[in-house]
């Protein structure tokens, strides 16, 4: 009889344990939770409900989570296009190569927007973890652009924005007046609506590069001028007011540089100085007199920790939320945590064409339909 109590199975938890044992899994590698998912069906249904991962989120207060970086096609390496950060990846093989011929420019809220490789006014919207993709109605006269895309619904905290609506923004230039416009495109209405316009001085090779980054309601492109393209300026949109603004760039040794969000929620900048990251923000004094003011340093023959010198830096990327830096070098591709200072290689080789972080919550409700159902035990 004490044998027979003895190998008796312990009782189970009941969900409402189980739901406050699994909402203390860490949020920063989603294959816990996925992995968890397979115990037994009664854990594949707490984390699959849609309500305990809202909860999820918000207990840990957690940005969505860097799940890899896609890189432009062209790129003579041989890694695939997208690359995963971490695991499980929310592509299957075969999305890898779904987009084509769309290239990839921006990514925010779950969603990347890409552009038509031949026909570059085309855009489209794309969400890889659902599957879902719209085709925006094309703008015209176009030879370059910088857009973004971001997540519209009101009061969201972008911890689940798969399926809501959104905006793209786009500058862009038109060659055939001089002009550049700022376009607004709402999934809501269906269309574009026209912001503001604005002269250029070099009408004819004037054009933006896909470089932005959103601070509240302000979104920071850089436009480059010259047939060389060597006068770069900052341009300030505010979503708001509809109104724009120029910033000068910082004095840098070249033109690898990105923009970002400070801490503090101010614009800042990184660029190389030999083979040193250095960051700086724009800031605003009492006296209304602005200026870039360097913040930091990043030496990165000591961060990489690497014995030979590093004589090629390149900066290909910012992550916005995870405060990720890429770095490109003669040693390979390494993703920095800003705040930590823990770099992390992701390549070999040298990346040599900007990069599309791709940041989302990849959770067990998104994997349902791509990974096999627990075993019919428990």
């Amino acid at each position: 009889m004490a044998a027979a109590a003895a190998a008796r199975s312990p009782p189970e938890l009941i969900e409402d344990a189980l739901a406050e044992i699994l909402l203390r899994i860490p949020p920063y590698e989603p294959a816990h939770l996925v992995r968890a998912s397979f115990v037994c069906k009664i854990w594949r249904r707490i984390l699959s409900d849609p309500a305990f991962l809202h909860r999820y989120r918000r207990f840990h207060r957690t940005p969505p989570p860097l799940l890899g970086f896609f890189k432009d096609v062209h790129c003579p390496d041989p890694i695939p296009r997208f690359v995963p950060t971490t695991a499980p990846s929310p592509f299957s093989g075969a999305a890898l190569f779904h987009p084509n011929p769309w290239l990839p420019i921006d990514c925010r809220h779950g969603r990347v927007l890409l552009q038509h490789a031949r026909n570059r006014s085309n855009l489209l919207v794309w969400d890889p973890v659902t599957g879902d993709r719209l085709e925006l109605p094309g703008l015209s006269n176009i030879s370059r652009l910088s857009a973004v895309v971001l997540c519209a619904a009101a009061g969201c905290d972008h911890c689940h924005c798969h399926g809501g609506p959104f905006l793209v923004l786009c500058v862009d230039h038109d060659s055939t007046t001089g002009f550049a416009h700022v376009d607004l495109y709402s999934s809501q209405v269906g269309a574009w609506g026209g912001m503001v316009s604005f002269g250029m001085d070099d009408m004819e090779s004037s054009f933006c590069q896909s470089s932005a980054v959103l601070i509240g309601d302000e979104i920071y492109f850089t436009l480059t001028l010259g047939v060389d393209g060597d006068d770069t300026t900052i341009v300030n949109c505010d979503l708001a007011s509809h109104n724009f603004s120029t910033i000068s760039l910082p004095q840098l040794d070249n033109m690898s540089f990105v923009l970002m969000p400070t801490e503090e929620g101010l614009l800042g900048l990184a660029g190389t100085r030999g083979s040193s990251l250095f960051l700086c923000s724009w800031m605003v004094n009492a006296e209304v007199v602005t200026g870039w003011v360097q913040c930091r340093v990043i030496d990165l023959q000591t961060t990489l920790s690497v014995d030979s010198p590093i004589n090629q830096v390149n900066i290909i990327g910012f992550a916005e939320g995870v405060n990720v830096i890429f770095v490109a070098t003669n040693y390979g591709t390494f993703i920095i945590d800003l705040k930590s200072g823990q770099p992390r290689k992701v390549s070999d080789s040298m990346i040599c064409y900007p990069v599309v972080p791709f940041m989302s919550f990849y959770t067990p409700d998104c994997a349902c339909s791509k990974l096999p159902l627990p075993a019919e035990t428990n």
